[in-house]
């Protein structure tokens, strides 16, 4: 675990990089069907779940996106996913009255790969990652609406409140997902810690569909060095996509430079280019905040559906590390 902490102290300090020449910067595009549309995040802080999700899909040909709610449930039970957790309660978040009720958290993408790959795959069609159904009861019978996650979270983190008090004739409204009815949800909800919850409602909701991976690769994860662009241009060649660490706030501005760990967010690289009027290789990240352009980006960035061109100066300047997986 020390080396995923080393990230946490360590600042992304700015030096000088070998730049990727022309030659080297043949186009890459490793978008794809299986990979589909970017997904959305929103409120939650899965990034390195829906990261982790697009590379496991991709470097095992999955016909289906992969769940992110599933890697992000399954790396907050981890030694490492806990103990952030404690931190979170602890001392990072303590004065955050949400963080309680709220079981998501930053997490390491190194991790959540390793551990996904141990547990094996739910898709996405059977556990959602971002929104969720929910049931309602009204005088007129139930009506059914699609929650963002966030929103989700904090009314069942308000009925885990009174669970001793529910029933499955009186839960006033429930969520909803294979295996899982209203008494299943109230059953559910009798876990004491909310973290429990979520455990159980992960193991149900995927236990008829969830698959093995046919092997494990290894993963392995760089902290930012002077030659770090030859490493992603390496598994970009091999046709695998790379996860970056790096700060959120490049995306939003372009002039943004240095690094705040409260800013600190994971995409995966599914492309390269070469840039003729900057006469510098751009790489193309695949951002968890859906495929509006128009919202949350730099409007000097080239935006293609949620996917940015960033060339090398402003990854390197905002990178901390990239994590990637071999066979």
């Amino acid at each position: 675990m020390k080396i995923y902490l080393l990230l946490l102290l360590i600042p992304a300090i700015a030096s000088a990089f070998s730049p990727t020449s022309q030659q080297n910067c043949t186009p890459i595009d490793l978008r794809n069907e299986s990979l589909g549309e970017v997904r959305n995040q929103q409120d939650v802080s899965w990034c390195y779940a829906f990261t982790g999700a697009d590379m496991l899909g991709h470097a095992f040909n999955e016909s289906e996106k992969i769940s992110a709610a599933d890697i992000a449930i399954g790396y907050n039970e981890t030694r490492v996913g806990l103990f952030v957790r404690w931190l979170d309660l602890n001392l990072l978040k303590r004065k955050n009255p949400l963080t309680r009720l709220m079981p998501h958290q930053n997490g390491f993408n190194k991790v959540s790969l390793i551990n996904a790959m141990k547990d094996g795959l739910c898709p996405e069609r059977i556990f959602p990652s971002e929104s969720w159904t929910k049931v309602t009861r009204t005088e007129n019978g139930e009506t059914q609406t699609q929650v963002p996650l966030a929103q989700a979270m904090l009314e069942i983190s308000a009925l885990h409140d009174i669970k001793n008090s529910l029933t499955s004739e009186n839960i006033p409204f429930y969520y909803s997902f294979k295996n899982v009815d209203a008494a299943g949800f109230v059953q559910l909800l009798q876990n004491k810690k909310i973290e429990k919850f979520y455990s159980s409602l992960r193991k149900a909701v995927c236990r008829d569909d969830r698959r093995p991976f046919e092997y494990n690769w290894k993963v392995r994860m760089v902290f930012k060095n002077p030659r770090i662009f030859s490493r992603i241009s390496e598994q970009l060649e091999a046709g695998r996509l790379v996860g970056l660490d790096y700060d959120s706030r490049i995306l939003k501005d372009a002039a943004n430079r240095g690094f705040k760990l409260s800013e600190l967010h994971t995409s995966p690289f599914v492309g390269r280019r070469w840039n003729d009027s900057e006469k510098s290789c751009e790489y193309l990240v695949r951002n968890s905040y859906g495929n509006d352009c128009s919202v949350r980006y730099d409007q000097s960035y080239d935006c293609e559906a949620g996917n940015i061109w960033l060339n090398e100066s402003k990854v390197y300047t905002s990178m901390t590390s990239i994590v990637y997986m071999q066979n």
